[in-house]
């Protein structure tokens, strides 16, 4: 009988060797990777613009506002606010679910507290969230699904990039024959973020079927930390560890979650991907 438990501890200190090997950490305050002595490195949201045309405030906002400047003004300063809000309620969900998922697997590591602010709207929306998330990781639980690790720091110079996934998993395969990588993440936005509006365009190439909104960006993210992932267990026994799928979990207001499997087209893009090559178009 496999032992993933056995496993995930043994995968661990494979990845923290070779992140010493590397000279790979992460610093929290001011979010900077360093790797081989460099801090210049993109990490995964970096890579990620690439692939799609950023959102033109300005231009949106004076649409919307009918080409009235002021106007204009306002829903900027509107649409700047509400996204420093969602980050603020988001990072409190990220927390205290980290803490839950680390806390139900022997509390091997200590989790980063980031700094927050929420007032009580964002904390009652949050606890929402978290309950929504508390049933994803039962979900997981009833799959057979062992934590690996959550937030574990990726990077390679041979990629040229770096990240942090929420969470990743290992699972048996359907027969219960092998054992294989599964990449899930939080998401706390909006559900209109997840959908296309009439200003939205498509992703650009290779990714032009796709739309541009957070759905798509976050089909784009998560195999990326699988490419890297599988890339730093080279060398071990666990060279050639199958990456089973990318899950996003889209946690809700209303105590509920959506679950979107990245399509199989985009992992398979991504894996074939000269990644430092398009960092450098």
């Amino acid at each position: 009988m496999i032992e993933l438990n056995n496993i995930a501890k043994e995968i661990r200190e494979v990845i923290s060797q070779k992140q010493q090997e590397l000279g790979l950490t992460f610093e929290e305050e001011n979010h900077i990777y360093t790797m081989n002595g460099r801090t210049d490195y993109p990490s995964v949201s970096k890579v990620l613009k690439k692939f799609y045309t950023e959102f033109a405030t300005e231009e949106v906002a004076l649409k919307v506002a009918g080409g009235d400047p002021q106007r204009q003004q306002e829903l900027i300063e509107e649409w700047g606010a509400a996204g420093d809000y969602s980050t603020n309620m988001g990072s409190r969900v990220h927390f205290v679910l980290e803490s839950e998922v680390i806390k139900s697997n022997g509390n091997y590591k200590e989790v980063r507290q980031p700094e927050f602010k929420c007032d009580l709207t964002q904390v009652m929306k949050g606890d929402n969230m978290i309950v929504a998330g508390k049933k994803y990781l039962t979900l997981m639980e009833e799959r057979g699904a062992v934590l690996l690790d959550t937030e574990m720091v990726l990077g390679h110079p041979e990629f040229g990039y770096t990240g942090q996934p929420d969470k990743v998993w290992l699972m048996m395969n359907r027969e219960k024959t092998e054992y294989g990588i599964v990449i899930t993440d939080w998401k706390t936005n909006k559900p209109k973020n997840f959908v296309a509006s009439r200003f939205t365009k498509k992703m650009l190439k290779p990714f032009g079927k796709y739309d541009d909104t957070a759905l798509g960006h976050y089909y784009a993210q998560l195999p990326l930390y699988g490419k890297l992932l599988l890339k730093m267990l080279e060398g071990s026994k666990f060279e050639g560890l199958k990456l089973y799928g990318c899950v996003i979990s889209h946690l809700k207001d209303d105590c509920l979650y959506t679950e979107y499997r990245v399509p199989q087209d985009v992992v398979n893009i991504i894996m074939d991907m000269n990644v430092k090559e398009y960092l450098t178009k």
